[in-house]
C-alpha cells in the first residue's frame, strides 16, 4: 500500500510572510503562482494541476484581502481598514504606492507600515488552515468558496454608477502581463450603435474581481485570442467574453470541479449585484456572457396590496431620480416585473390571491426576473425564510425613511437628485 503524502515542513512566521508577499506581488502572473511555494502547503498531495493550482493561490490570496474589509460602510477610512483599503488597492485595483499615498492621505512610511501590517494577517490566516492539516477537496471547495463569497457579499455590498469603460481599462491594464506571457491578442469591440460604454450599477470592488476572474480564465484556456463586444438594451449591459483556439478543455458551467472555482466566485459575484453570468463552449471557443443593470432613471417596483404604503415610499424618494411603481394584484406583478425589468422589488409576503413567498419563487425561477434583487417587506420577521429563498433582503413595517433609504441606495447606488 503506498504511503500517504507527506505534508510539508511548516514554514515559521517570517517565511511565510515574506511567501505571501512575494506571491502577491505576481498575483496575476500565472507561471509564477503554478510554482510558488505556497502551493506545497495548500496541495500537499499534489493533486492540482498546474493551472488550477495558480486559480486557486490567486482566490485564496484575494479571499484573505476580502477578509480584512472592515463591516462598517463609513466613508471615513478608520485605522483597523486602513491595511484592508491599502491591500485592495494594490492588488485589486492595480494603484501604485504612491497614488495610494495620495488617494488615503497618508505619508508612505504609514502606508508601508499598514500593507505590511496586512501582508502578516493575510500570512496568519494562511498558516492557520495549514495547521488546521485540512486540505481542500477539489470538488467540494468550488462550491464551499462560492456560498462564502455569496453570504459575505450580501452584508457588504453597495453598488454605485460605475464608468464601465474605467472598470474595463483598469482590469485590462492589470491582466496585459498575463495576456503577454500568453501571446494572447485581446480586443475589445462597441455594437455601432454604442458609441460610449454606458455607466452600469454595481459594487466597483466586486465588479473588477468577476471580470479578472473571467478574463484571467479566459487568457489561460485561450491561445490565440480573447475577444470581449459590449452591447446595451433596455436597463441592461452586456459583455461578451470569446476565447478562440483552446488549448485546454473548458469546464462545465455546473461542475464543482477545482479548476472551476474563478469561474464559480465570479458568476456569484454577478448575480449577487442583480446581473447574470452563462458560459457555453464548443470544441474551439469559450464564451461568457454577463449582463450587469445600466445607470439611469432606476425603476421601483412596490408588490404590495395596500396603495397608501407605495405612495409613502415615493414620499420618501421624492426629488430623487427614482421610479416608484407599485401593484396590488400578485398574479399581474409577475408580469409587469419581467416587462418593466425594475432595478428593485419590495415585496410584501401577505398578499391575497396568489401570496408573497409564491410571488419570490416565481421571481427566482423564472429566467426573466431571476437576476432581480428582491427585498421582503412585512410585519413578518420572516428574515431567514426570506434568505433562504432567495431575498437579498429584509425590511420590517412599520418601514422608517431611514431603512427604507438605506436599503434602496445598497442596490440603487447614491440617489441622484432630479
Amino acid at each position: 500500500m503506498p504511503n500517504p503524502p507527506q505534508m510539508p515542513k511548516a514554514p515559521s512566521p517570517e517565511e511565510m510572510t515574506r511567501w505571501v508577499r512575494s506571491a502577491l506581488a505576481h498575483l496575476y502572473d500565472a507561471a509564477s503562482l503554478q510554482t510558488h511555494p505556497l502551493n506545497a502547503l495548500l496541495d500537499a498531495d499534489k493533486t492540482l494541476d498546474t493551472i488550477t493550482r495558480a486559480q486557486r493561490l490567486r482566490r485564496l490570496l484575494l479571499d484573505g484581502i476580502e477578509s480584512l474589509r472592515p463591516r462598517s460602510t463609513l466613508a471615513t477610512i478608520p485605522q483597523a481598514a486602513r491595511a484592508y483599503a491599502i491591500l485592495s488597492y494594490r492588488y485589486v485595483d492595480g494603484l501604485t504606492m504612491d497614488e495610494i499615498t495620495n488617494k488615503l492621505s497618508l505619508s508612505r512610511r504609514q502606508i508601508y507600515r499598514e500593507h505590511e501590517k496586512g501582508i502578516e494577517a493575510i500570512a496568519v490566516l494562511l498558516a492557520d488552515q495549514y495547521s488546521a492539516n485540512q486540505p481542500p477537496n477539489p470538488a467540494a471547495s468550488n462550491l464551499e468558496l462560492a456560498q462564502v463569497e455569496v453570504s459575505r457579499l450580501r452584508q457588504s455590498l453597495r453598488t454605485e454608477s460605475l464608468s464601465l469603460s474605467d472598470v474595463l481599462d483598469g482590469v485590462l491594464a492589470l491582466l496585459s502581463p498575463m495576456a503577454e506571457q500568453a501571446g494572447v491578442e485581446v480586443n475589445v469591440q462597441l455594437t455601432p450603435n454604442l458609441p460610449n460604454l454606458p455607466n452600469v450599477q454595481a459594487d466597483r470592488v466586486q465588479l473588477r474581481q468577476a471580470l479578472i476572474g473571467v478574463l484571467a480564465y479566459a487568457l489561460e484556456i485561450a491561445s490565440a485570442s480573447v475577444r470581449l463586444n459590449i452591447s446595451s438594451a433596455t436597463n441592461r449591459v452586456k459583455v461578451d467574453v470569446a476565447a478562440s483556439a483552446l488549448k485546454a478543455t473548458p469546464c462545465d458551467e455546473d461542475a464543482a470541479d477545482a479548476e472551476c472555482v474563478e469561474l464559480a466566485i465570479a458568476k456569484a459575484l454577478i448575480e449577487a449585484q442583480g446581473g447574470q453570468l452563462a458560459f457555453t463552449s464548443n470544441p474551439t471557443t469559450w464564451q461568457a456572457a454577463l449582463h450587469l443593470p445600466a445607470t439611469q432613471q432606476a425603476t421601483l417596483l412596490v408588490i404590495d396590496d395596500n396603495a397608501d404604503l407605495v405612495a409613502l415610499f415615493r414620499r420618501y424618494l421624492a426629488g430623487h431620480q427614482v421610479n416608484v411603481i407599485g401593484i396590488t394584484e400578485s398574479e399581474r406583478a409577475l408580469q409587469l416585473a419581467a416587462e418593466l425589468q425594475p432595478a428593485l422589488i419590495l415585496l410584501d409576503v401577505m398578499m391575497p390571491g396568489l401570496d408573497g413567498w409564491e410571488v419570490l419563487q416565481h421571481l427566482q425561477s423564472t429566467p426573466e426576473t431571476g437576476h432581480i434583487p428582491v427585498v421582503v417587506c412585512s410585519v413578518m420577521k420572516e428574515h431567514k425564510l426570506a434568505h433562504s429563498m432567495g431575498a437579498r433582503g429584509c425590511l420590517t413595517k412599520p418601514v422608517s425613511q431611514g431603512d427604507f433609504l438605506e436599503m434602496v441606495r445598497r442596490w440603487l447606488g447614491d440617489l441622484q437628485p432630479i
